[in-house]
């Protein structure tokens, strides 16, 4: 058979191959062939050294266990019936340009699949019943033909009484004499002795008839009915053991394991009363011991073939389709429906990843393409054509026909995890957040299995995770807003539920946190406060998330961690609260100044006695999230909306707090003095509204930078860790500067130099674009003490061999760009000339999207300003 490429046309019946070229198996046809021809050939061998019992009588001289039996195993969706059924018509044909050395001398006689015959027939009667056709319409009748037809009418009779013994049982004979019953018992013992004998016989009176070796049986999938399976392999080790009769038998081996198991199992069954713990015990052992023999004498080892998934048969093979030719392997290609030319496999799968999970990192696209090689043949096949047929057909975008098509393939698996697909598939953000947020928890790996990457030990899980992964490309297209939510609702839960976890001790006989059969009680708690599931923005987690975030902490002492800071509003004790220096910076504003970006990152947190005060990283991003869900075509109603949404934010939104709080050990030092707020100041309107103009404009350019925004499940989570991990650092190191040195204000400054790095580093790794640099690299360092490290990235590379030689764009990393031009963000950094420099590199790349609208330095907090907040004593 010539080794050239396998094409596999996806529009064809259940994509069943007319030619050896284009088996996908070739490599295990070929071996069976093979083998075939070797046994054939040795029990040829073993005929001439027997010269004792030469003639028709040949049969003999095989013994029991001689027969020619192949298992063909595989798991469901492996190809077995497709390879049999190909198999069954080829095996005695020539190839394409091959020689009569390909051939083997077997003739076709029954294919059988005991699945689709009534529990009452006999499998035996459908292998006589061919033989008799056979027989009946052999075309090579030679001058003994007819004295061979009445050999095999003789042979047909005597074989008569035998085949009583399938359907009588002794109770028949209960009602006959004693002579008669022994009589009739002798002649029916005489017709089982001989039996055997008798079909060897017939069927060497057939192959000489044809001309042929060997009969060929092929037998399919028998373990998919009980009922049949035993009776089947019974079949063929008292009956069918023959060299003449090539019997191929397809299945799983344990599938048939577990039946000769049960089989045994069931003799023991009846006579087992009484029996002690070791007789039990060794009785297990024996049954096991039978079971491993019965299937090594029926299904010799040397005879059984293993089908190989795609992912075996493709490891040999070349990546590039132009290898092919050259070094003389075989490629697997596959022809899409209705198209002529077929491109590789490989190339096939890696367009479903790009286009449909956007992946770009060659490391998840290996992976990848390993988990659908791996699946079952038959499913590979048709996941690939259903995405075509979906994308094609001009009725869904890639994205969602990669959903749909990687939906459908992990159907079972979704299921079995008690997932919505229902409300996935209509596009229900919240259905796929709470489905990632529990198939998270389940792997028991908090920092990395956020990615959905398909690498678990559980291959239901490895199944749900890239179609989750393929659902969280669809619906966050375009759309950062539903991308912040996704990573903070599902990737932040997890990460507040991993801190409660370590902190909260499991009380004696409450479900532990290993326990996977159901939601444990600090896991339903924490989802019920986070709203994990639940239909709300990105907003109300981070408000939440920031009173959870410090009540799940396992330190002590200064409520300065994660993003968050704590301020005084009451100046018991000489503290200098918040509330007061926000409104004494009100007084240092100059025109055009914009309304102190810090006031928007407030929020309360509501305990018995008192009230809590904090500045967040994430109410900031937040409210950045629920800004970019407006619609900035319409001026009027988002000018509305943005007041709106900073009006909410000035007058401090307060939360209850967490309710796992009671769960927790109480710790010294962790509840702080009563506080109580001041009231507020009057809002100055002129610098709030100069803030909403800009934040407009702000809208109006990213509704360009859309456009260009591809996430990933794998982007949003590799943010979220390196934001998380990075503004850990940073809470870690101003805990120990000087209170009298601005902490207030160069915290949450560092917060958004955080924030704008891990978005920027991860973009630039994990964001997909068509076209990627080559050879650039970016410094992946994060900001701790000041966000010069940042500053320089967006700078334009001063020469080939710097170390930040990459020369990023908005288009290379747009939501970056979003969040690092928000003038919510950026009046949390202290205006100077290096902050300055950052405006000009974010207006200079921003040119082809920023339309009319231009960052103002004026975004950036005044020295003043951000001087006298920073004052603000932060709690201990």
């Amino acid at each position: 058979m010539p080794d050239s490429n396998i094409e596999i046309d996806l529009s064809s019946n259940n994509y069943i191959v007319s030619s050896g070229t284009e088996l996908i198996q070739r490599e295990a046809f070929q071996a069976l062939q093979r083998q075939i021809r070797k046994d054939l050939d040795q029990a040829a061998r073993t005929l001439q050294d027997s010269n004792q019992y030469p003639g028709a009588n040949a049969y003999v001289c095989y013994p029991h266990g001689s027969g020619l039996t192949y298992f063909i195993d595989g798991t469901r969706g492996a190809g077995k019936s497709t390879f049999l059924s190909f198999t069954y018509e080829h095996l005695d044909k020539c190839q394409k340009e091959g020689t009569e050395r390909d051939a083997v001398s077997v003739k076709p006689l029954l294919y059988l699949d005991p699945s689709r015959i009534e529990s009452s027939e006999i499998v035996l009667l459908h292998i006589l019943k061919q033989l008799k056709r056979l027989m009946e319409n052999c075309s090579q009748r030679g001058q003994e033909w007819g004295k061979q037809q009445e050999t095999f009418r003789d042979l047909f009779k005597q074989m008569a009484g035998g085949l009583h013994l399938f359907v009588s049982k002794t109770d028949s004979l209960k009602d006959l004499d004693a002579e008669l019953f022994l009589d009739y018992g002798l002649d029916r013992a005489a017709d089982s002795q001989h039996l055997r004998h008798l079909l060897h016989q017939t069927i060497d009176l057939v192959c000489k008839a044809h001309n042929t070796r060997a009969l060929l049986v092929a037998i399919d999938d028998a373990d998919t009915k009980f009922a049949h399976a035993i009776e089947v392999l019974e079949c063929i080790r008292k009956y069918l053991d023959t060299p003449q009769l090539v019997v191929l038998v397809t299945g799983d081996m344990e599938m048939y394991s577990l039946l000769v198991q049960n089989h045994f199992q069931q003799d023991f069954a009846s006579n087992d009363k009484g029996f002690s713990p070791d007789r039990k015990t060794q009785q297990t052992r024996m049954v096991a011991h039978l079971e491993e023999q019965y299937l090594l004498k029926l299904f010799p080892i040397q005879r059984r073939l293993q089908l190989k998934t795609l992912y075996t048969l493709t490891k040999r093979k070349p990546k590039d389709s132009t290898q092919g030719a050259s070094n003389g392997t075989s490629l697997f290609m596959v022809k899409k429906p209705g198209e002529k030319i077929a491109k590789p496999l490989l190339e096939a799968i890696d367009a479903i990843a790009t286009a449909g999970l956007r992946l770009c990192d060659h490391l998840d696209l290996d992976l990848f393409r390993e988990h659908v090689l791996k699946l079952p043949v038959r499913s590979v096949l048709q996941l690939l054509s259903s995405y075509y047929q979906l994308s094609n057909g001009g009725n869904a975008s890639e994205r969602e026909a990669a959903a749909e098509a990687l939906r459908a393939t992990a159907l079972s698996s979704l299921y079995r995890h008690d997932i919505d697909v229902e409300s996935i598939a209509e596009g229900d953000l919240h259905a796929v957040i709470n489905a990632a947020f529990d198939l998270c928890q389940s792997d028991g790996e908090p920092d990395t299995a956020i990615y959905l990457r398909p690498q678990s030990r559980d291959a239901t899980l490895r199944n749900a995770y890239v179609s989750l992964a393929a659902d969280v490309a669809r619906l966050c297209e375009n759309d950062p807003a539903k991308a912040i939510t996704y990573m903070v609702s599902m990737a932040g839960s997890s990460n507040i539920l991993n801190l409660a976890t370590l902190r909260v001790t499991p009380k004696p006989g409450a479900r532990g946190a290993g326990d996977a059969s159901d939601e444990n009680p600090l896991q339903r708690r924490v989802k019920q406060y986070l709203s994990v599931g639940r239909k709300d923005n990105a907003l109300n987690w981070s408000l939440h998330a920031t009173a959870a975030l410090m009540g799940a902490s396992t330190s002590v002492g200064m409520q300065l961690r994660q993003g968050i800071v704590g301020v005084r509003i009451s100046s018991k004790g000489d503290a200098v609260t918040f509330d007061s220096q926000l409104a004494n910076a009100l007084k240092l504003l100059e025109p055009k100044h914009f309304y102190p970006a810090i006031a928007f990152s407030q929020s309360a947190v509501k305990k018995p006695a008192h009230t809590l005060r904090y500045l967040s990283i994430f109410n900031t991003l937040g409210l950045i999230s629920n800004l970019l869900e407006l619609d900035a075509s319409d001026f009027g109603g988002a000018r509305k909306q943005i007041f709106k949404q900073l009006n909410k934010m000035i007058s401090v939104q307060t939360v209850s707090l967490p309710n796992w709080d009671d769960m927790a050990p109480r710790e010294d030092g962790a509840e702080l003095e009563g506080e109580d707020s001041e009231d507020d100041e009057d809002i100055h309107s002129e610098p709030l509204t100069s803030l909403v103009n800009q934040i407009t404009g702000w809208l109006t350019m990213c509704q360009r930078l859309k456009l260009h925004f591809h996430p990933s499940a794998m982007l949003m989570g590799k943010i979220w860790n390196r934001l998380y991990f990075s503004l850990d650092n940073i809470s870690a190191a101003m805990r120990g500067v000087d209170k009298n040195n601005e902490r207030c204000s160069k915290t949450m400054e560092l917060f958004a130099w955080a924030l704008i790095n891990a978005c920027l580093v991860e973009e630039v790794d994990y964001h997909y674009r068509a076209g990627k640099h080559v050879g650039a690299t970016l410094n992946r360092y994060n900001p701790k003490t000041a966000g010069a490290v940042v500053i320089k990235k967006f700078q334009p590379p001063a020469g080939s061999n710097s170390e930040d030689s990459l020369n990023i764009t908005a288009v290379m990393a747009p939501l970056t760009f979003m969040i690092a031009s928000c003038p919510l963000l950026l009046g949390l950094i202290k205006s100077d000339t290096k902050s300055r420099q950052f405006i000009d590199s974010l207006n200079d790349k921003l040119t082809e999207f920023r339309g009319n609208h231009a960052i103002s330095n004026h975004a950036l907090c005044s020295a003043k300003v951000w001087s006298c907040v920073g004052q603000t004593t932060v709690s201990e």
